[in-house]
């Protein structure tokens, strides 16, 4: 086996580098449309639910601070009075909205 030496050393090519104010307008937007075209994402629709539910609820008034002092006030005073009927009516009637 023969070994070629080679008395010339290693030619490394050092990137080229150019300031912000070399660069062209266009070629930071070529790169950003290379990097923009090789990225997808693929969102289920269980998180699109997910989603549109966290935007209305983000809607909705977080307290309705007029109906909290009243029962605030009436707990206080011993006069809320609380029907186990109407509670699971209430629930029953809930638990079937939509269906009938």
């Amino acid at each position: 086996m023969k070994i070629d030496t080679n008395s010339q050393p290693l030619k490394i090519k050092k990137p080229e580098f150019q300031s912000p104010a070399e660069k062209s307008p266009g070629a930071e937007a070529a790169a950003e449309t290379q990097v923009a075209t090789g990225d997808k994402v693929n969102i289920s629709e269980r998180s699109r639910l997910i989603a549109k539910a966290r935007e209305l609820a983000s809607l909705a008034p977080d307290v309705r601070a007029e109906k909290v002092a009243d029962l605030t006030a009436r707990i206080a005073s011993g006069t809320y009075k609380v029907s186990s009927g109407e509670v699971a009516d209430s629930i029953i009637r809930k638990s079937f909205d939509g269906i009938f």
